[in-house]
């Protein structure tokens, strides 16, 4: 019986492992099958030309048309526009008049004549390229007028913005010369050629400006706006360089222990301070209360001789005057020798002077 029971356990087990075995059982992947269709294309509508080429070259030249036409009348434009700003330059702007010579003058005024005749009469029909290259002609003829011009107007404010960079890099100077050498990381050798390139352009501008000023308007310049810039941006990048040099280690640590020692200062001064308010508070209280106590004695000292005035005046009896008769009064004052008349003091000033008495003797 045993052996039968372990039978039937072993059978039910390998039942369950084989329903677990079907359950996790991986399903099997579609297999794709892939198949060429056959299409047939129908085209509605224009037929394909079977040889593209010839339509695309008519394209082109159509096009080609088309841009050489907008260009010739951009080009006329811009010749006719030149011819009539330069002939009322020439004429009633007194800067262009006084930066031409007389000879530049009727070269110009002649060629611009020519070719305003050219373009009412002769000018249709031609090309873009013609109009261009009779346009850098007139070009060359007014060219030194105009960038003469151009130079006296661009001039001031370049000589403004070279001088703005030489105030800049002065100040620069007078700080790393006024600060201590413990607290300098910029170099001599940086600092010296900073120095040197600021007082070599400084002496360029005063010689060419000197040079320039002597020169009539009509002649080239000699100090032009573009060396000027030149000059300018060489100053401000060695100025830039040196300002903004990185810190090194040691100047941070250097900044951070003055830090820490002014804030202990301050700390050290405000708890003086303190100290000091405090000392003057005492006194203040101590001043009252002797001032306090001052007031207290005087009150009693008035008391005291308001005391003894009274008692005084209770002191003294009060005689009362005997009546007598006529004849009496008049023998007793034959009788009497004349005497001294006595002022008495009234009560008030004897009580006054007792009192300056006692209070000098108390002092």
């Amino acid at each position: 019986k045993p052996e039968e029971e372990k039978k039937t356990e072993e059978k039910k087990e390998e039942v369950k492992k084989d329903a677990k075995n079907e359950t996790e059982a991986v399903p099997e992947k579609p297999v794709i099958i892939k198949e060429i269709l056959k299409l047939d294309s129908i085209h509605f509508g224009i037929p394909i030309l079977a040889d593209t080429k010839p339509s695309k070259e008519k394209l082109a030249a159509l096009k080609k048309i088309d841009d050489d036409k907008r260009a010739t009348e951009m080009a006329r434009n811009s010749l006719e526009s030149f011819v009539i700003n330069m002939k009322d330059l020439l004429e009633d702007d007194d800067v262009y008049i006084a930066a031409s010579t007389p000879k530049e003058m009727e070269k110009m005024k002649e060629a611009l004549s020519k070719e305003t005749d050219w373009l009412e009469e002769d000018s249709w029909g031609e090309t873009f390229v013609v109009f261009n290259a009779r346009l850098a002609t007139l070009e060359d003829y007014c060219d030194p007028v105009i960038n003469r011009v151009k130079e006296m107007k661009a001039r001031p404010a370049a000589i403004a913005d070279l001088k703005q960079a030489f105030n800049l890099t002065e100040q620069f100077l007078v700080k790393i010369a006024n600060t201590s050498e413990e607290f300098r990381y910029h170099t001599t050798v940086e600092m010296e050629n900073l120095e040197k390139l600021l007082t070599s352009t400084k002496e360029w501008l005063e010689t060419t400006g000197k040079a320039q000023d002597a020169l009539s308007k009509n002649v080239d310049p000699v100090l032009k706006s573009e060396v000027i810039k030149t000059k300018k941006t060489a100053l401000e990048r060695d100025l830039s360089y040196l300002v903004r040099k990185p810190i090194p280690q040691w100047y941070k640590d250097k900044l951070a222990k003055m830090m820490e020692a002014l804030k202990n200062s301050t700390k050290t001064a405000e708890e003086a301070k303190k100290s000091t308010t405090t000392e003057e508070g005492k006194k203040e209280e101590k001043t009252e209360e002797g001032k306090a106590e001052e007031t207290k004695l005087e009150d009693k000292e008035e008391a005291k001789s308001d005391d003894k005035a009274d008692t005084k005046s209770e002191e003294k009896p009060v005689e009362t005057p005997k009546e007598e008769s006529t004849e009496e009064k008049i023998s007793t004052i034959e009788d009497k020798p004349k005497e001294e008349v006595v002022e008495e003091k009234p009560k008030e000033e004897v009580v006054e002077e007792k009192d300056d008495k006692e209070n000098k003797e108390e002092l």
